[in-house]
Parts: C-alpha cells; sequence; structure tokens
C-alpha cells in the first residue's frame, strides 16, 4: 500500500474522531453546568434545614430538674422538666420531607457525577484505540525502513559524525555540521560549523538535527537535500544518477539542484559526496524541479 494511500484509509477510519470528541465534550459540558446547578441547590436546601433546626433548638424551654441538672421544659406542660436523649432531639428537628428532597438530590448528583466519568473513560478510549493503531503501523513503518536502510535510530550520533542542522528553528536553511556530543536523555546536540572559516559551535535539540545516514538507497528521480558545492549550505536537488562508489570507500550521486540553470537555461549534474545528502528534511516545502 502506498504512502497516500495509507493516509487516505487512515483519514478516512478517524473522520468521524473529532466530532465523536466533540460531543462527548459538550455532553461533559452539559453535565458540569447541571451537577453545578444541583450542587448549588442541595447546598441551599442542606442550609436551609440547618438553619431550620437550630431555630427549633434555640426555641427550646430550658430549665432545672429536679435534680438540679439541665433539661428542658416538655412543650405543652409548665412543670415537667426532662434530659432528652439525643434520639429525641433528632426527632424533633427532623423534618421527613425535606431530607427526602435533600436525598432525592445527592443521588442525582452523584449519577450525574457518574455520567461524566464514563463519558470521559469512553472519550479517552476512542483516542486512545487510535493512537494505539497508529503507534502500531508506525512500528510497521519502522521495520520497514530498517531493511531499506532509511531509518536513523535515534540517539546513534557519535563525535564527528556529520549532520545537518537547523539553526534557527523553523527556517528554510540547513547547513553542514559535525557532532561534538549528544545527550539522549535531554536530547541535545552539541555540533561545529563544517564551515571552515567558521568558528561557532552550536547547542541545539533533536528537532534542529538530522544525522548524515541511510542514502545509500536513493534512485534516480528521488528528491533529496544536498550540500551545493564548495558551500557548507543544503539546497534542493533531484538524484539523477545512482550512488557510486570510488576507491578509498567514498560514495557520491550526481545531482540536479533547484534553480541552478546556467544562461543557456541548462542545469547541469553535479557531484555531491553521499556523506552530504540527507532525504527531505520533515515539514520542508518541495519546489518544482
Amino acid at each position: 500500500m502506498g504512502d497516500e494511500t495509507y493516509l487516505e484509509s487512515f483519514i478516512e477510519q478517524i473522520q468521524t474522531l473529532p466530532s465523536e470528541v466533540r460531543r462527548n465534550l459538550e455532553l461533559m459540558k452539559d453535565l458540569d453546568k447541571s451537577c453545578s446547578a444541583l450542587a448549588g441547590e442541595l447546598k441551599n436546601s442542606q442550609d436551609d434545614y440547618v438553619t431550620r433546626a437550630q431555630k427549633k433548638i434555640i426555641m427550646l424551654d430550658v430549665a432545672e430538674c429536679t435534680d438540679g441538672k439541665p433539661g428542658v421544659r416538655v412543650l405543652g406542660s409548665k412543670n415537667d422538666v426532662i434530659i432528652p436523649t439525643t434520639e429525641e432531639l433528632s426527632a424533633y428537628i427532623r423534618h421527613d420531607e425535606t431530607l427526602r428532597q435533600i436525598q432525592s438530590m445527592q443521588v442525582d448528583a452523584v449519577q450525574q457525577a457518574e455520567e461524566k466519568v464514563a463519558i470521559a473513560e469512553q472519550t479517552y478510549s476512542i483516542v486512545h484505540a487510535t493512537v494505539k493503531r497508529l503507534d502500531k503501523d508506525l512500528d510497521k513503518l519502522e521495520a520497514m525502513l530498517k531493511t531499506t536502510g532509511e531509518f536513523q535510530v535515534a540517539g546513534s550520533a557519535k563525535p564527528n559524525d556529520l549532520a545537518a542542522i537547523q539553526v534557527v528553528p523553523n527556517s528554510v536553511d540547513w547547513i553542514l555540521a559535525k557532532v561534538i556530543s549528544h545527550d539522549p536523555d535531554s536530547g541535545m546536540y552539541r555540533l561545529s560549523d563544517e564551515d571552515v572559516e567558521s568558528n561557532k559551535n552550536f547547542h541545539l535539540p533533536e528537532s534542529q538535527v538530522v544525522v548524515l545516514s541511510g542514502t545509500e538507497k536513493l534512485s534516480r528521480g528521488d528528491i533529496v537535500y544536498a550540500v551545493y558545492p564548495d558551500t557548507t549550505s543544503f539546497y534542493q536537488a533531484a538524484v539523477v544518477q545512482p550512488v557510486k562508489r570510488v576507491s578509498g570507500g567514498g560514495s557520491f550521486i550526481m545531482v540536479n539542484f533547484v534553480d541552478d540553470a546556467d544562461e543557456q537555461g541548462i542545469t547541469h549534474d553535479k557531484a555531491v559526496m553521499l556523506k552530504h545528502v540527507m532525504r527531505v528534511p520533515y515539514g520542508a516545502v518541495i519546489q518544482p524541479m
């Protein structure tokens, strides 16, 4: 399956994902509003119930019992004074209808909270399944690239390895540099400029560094970025002849650089060392050749 076919297939399979996630988020938002309103109503009812109970307690007529201990006068009696039990006081302030309403609101609040959690878990499952499938597909792609020699293993950079670097993030300009060190934990590189007239060193993240390797399988017509002869700058080019090896172990390819025509409009082939070639970096805009 070609890249475009795979991409179209993948997009088709996830095209309902945004609407499903949006719908679930809107449901959660509605539940949030409903739950917040219910929580406010519940708090007001509880506060009213407590206030009513306090008022009823204050209305009790406190008096001394026959043994001198404090008690309360029995309602409707001028002489009977008792020490009420907890159960008796609870029954005195209790209002069953209000308690049923409070308990009903508590049940509704818990149900809405559980529904919101269930929707959140469903949303996570939908997104997780998509990410899991993409990870699986990327693993397959990595295995395929490794078999063709086009995969660069992260953290494999060694001192003196050549690299293409993007000094300014998201810039279209890439220059040739040499690795001084690489910290796999932080992902940061220290590199030196390969320009003989420059003494610059750079401290760059992995996103701005491409270690030069894995271009042995280039074929005629492939679009690459290559160092223009007698410079240390990379430019877009098209491979016109496959990789050729020379004595001593080196390799080179013949390319046509973009916008490199002479006064007669002829673009001449140029030889570039293979170690000065990289595939088109991610995010780069390919210009028509």
